[in-house]
């Protein structure tokens, strides 16, 4: 940038010589354009050329002056932003004058004011008086002609000010500006992809529904599985192999599995209680507990391979490396038997027991006249409806157990057979292109949910670094100029009213006021 006393630059219009450079005192610097990169030079004798603005970070700062037009606008190299669909990023400042900054009147108007009040000395008619107070002016004018200086001087070092710090201003503000370009232009570039991808979705989902239709499948089926699960239930039931779906838990269902559930150990309970009749006549709790113990894990390790054997039995037929149907069969034939005889005998022999301390409580309480004369009992003991509802118990337990076995194998088989088909259905192919465009959708939609800005948009450190380096540099212009303008201020008001006073003792010089009385008379 070119400074009062120094030497043109080369850049400038006027023609070589080979005289001894020339000084051209400036007399105006503007700070202009969005990022206050754009400086405009005046000279002392010139007009500022708003044609010809100087570039500060450039030509400006070494004294260029650009012949062309104003300086054009910065092309973005992302061809696909378009800026007008974003706000301005950060706000445009107006141009910095020196002339902002100096707060006092002109050294001209003080001259002027000065040579107003020196004319008019000739017109005191004292002698003494007129000479006193032309020497006054002339001393003045000497005043006045400093402050000229100082204010050459002031407003030189607020134009250098400006200057220097435009500079660090402009560097951040600029790095700001691409920044928040940089942030615009990612977000718009990951909108625009977004768009993209969801403008694919909604092909890839026409064309889904196109294949699905094809194919025959539901038009709401969303996976590859589900479509080839389809296609395999209809191709079974064409061929008569109708695949059962699996049975809905409805209400019954759950009785019926809570039943299953809790007849093995009632049904275990009560075993627990016939081994302790027979066992633990003094009922000892310690043995009682044990009786209930070993009566419960009888019972549901029983049920449990009823279970277990049903479902073997069931998957025997169409399972390699499993024995007959009919050696699982027996099996459950042998458990159950087992079942039901130790039951029955547990509960004969309790019933027994149980009658013998009835009859012998009742002959000591007197209650029994004569046994003898008694007529003759029969064999079975009076209790026998008992035993019957324990075995019927025993076998409800183990039928449900055997369902619940078969049940079960029988939804394994169905699973099975349908993932048979399936594999049979995948390795003819005839279905891959509307597999394709049935998965196509969700690796599209997968795609899209990665989608997101890079990391320096979301991080804010960048941008925060740089309203740091600007608040330093708007902080160190505004305290240079604040002291330069506080300097000239002060002597300002200092010249101002050393003028003042001069007037007032020229107007009473002038004018001076009337002598009355004594005063008039030694006059």
């Amino acid at each position: 940038m070119t400074r009062p006393g120094d030497p043109t630059s080369p850049g400038d219009p006027s023609p070589p010589s080979t005289s001894p450079p020339t000084t051209r005192p400036l007399s105006r610097v503007t700070l202009s354009g969005p990022d206050l990169g754009t400086v405009d030079l005046e000279f002392v004798g010139e007009a500022a050329r708003n044609d010809a603005p100087n570039d500060a970070t450039g030509a400006g700062a070494a004294g260029h002056a650009q012949t062309d037009g104003p300086s054009a606008p910065p092309q973005d190299d992302l061809a696909d932003f378009d800026p007008r669909l974003y706000e301005a990023a950060l706000p445009r400042p107006e141009p910095l004058s020196a002339e902002s900054f100096l707060p006092v009147l002109h050294p001209q108007q003080f001259a002027e004011l000065l040579g107003d009040l020196r004319g008019e000395l000739s017109l005191i008619p004292d002698e003494a008086t007129r000479a006193a107070l032309n020497s006054r002016a002339r001393l003045l004018h000497l005043n006045v002609e400093g402050y000229r200086v100082n204010h050459a001087q002031a407003r030189a070092a607020l134009t250098r000010v400006l200057a220097e710090t435009g500079v660090g201003v402009r560097t951040s503000w600029g790095r700001q500006q691409e920044h928040l370009a940089f942030m615009n232009a990612a977000s718009s570039s990951v909108e625009r992809d977004y768009e993209a991808a969801t403008a694919a979705i909604e092909q890839a989902r026409a064309e889904r529904f196109d294949a699905l239709i094809a194919s025959g499948a539901r038009p709401d089926t969303t996976s590859a599985e589900d479509l080839y699960t389809q296609q395999a239930v209809m191709t079974l039931a064409r061929e008569g192999h109708a695949v059962r779906p699996p049975e809905q838990r409805s209400g019954s269902k759950r009785v019926f599995n809570a039943f299953a559930v809790f007849s093995k150990f009632f049904v275990g309970i009560i075993s627990g209680v016939s081994i302790n009749l027979l066992f633990n006549p003094e009922s000892r709790l310690y043995l009682t507990l044990i009786a209930l113990t070993a009566g419960v894990m009888f019972s549901v390790l029983l049920l449990w391979l009823v279970d277990e054997l049903a479902y073997r039995a069931k998957l025997a037929p169409g399972t390699p490396g499993m024995a007959h149907p009919r050696a699982y069969t027996g099996g459950i034939l042998a458990v159950t038997a087992l079942y039901l005889g130790v039951e029955g005998f547990l509960n004969w022999d309790g019933i027994l027991r149980v009658t013998a301390e009835i009859a012998a409580n009742a002959a000591q309480q007197g209650q029994l006249t004569d046994l003898s004369a008694a007529p003759e009992q029969s064999g079975a003991p009076q209790h026998w409806s008992l035993l019957t509802f324990t075995l019927a118990l025993v076998g409800m337990a183990a039928g449900a157990a055997l369902m619940q076995g078969r049940e079960r194998a029988r939804a394994v088989l169905e699973r099975e057979r349908l993932a048979a088909r399936v594999a049979q259905l995948k390795a003819q192919g005839a279905l891959g292109a509307a597999a394709r465009a049935t998965d196509h959708v969700a690796y599209l939609e997968l795609a899209r949910d990665r989608l997101a800005p890079p990391r320096d948009v979301t991080s804010p450190d960048h941008a925060r670094l740089n309203e740091r380096v600007l608040h330093h540099w708007e902080q160190e212009r505004d305290a240079q100029v604040q002291a330069i303008s506080a300097r000239l201020r002060g002597e300002a008001q200092e010249l101002q009213a050393i003028l003042e006073d001069f007037a007032a003792q020229v107007q009473a010089a002038r004018f001076p006021r009337p002598r009355r009385g004594l005063r008039a008379l030694l006059g």
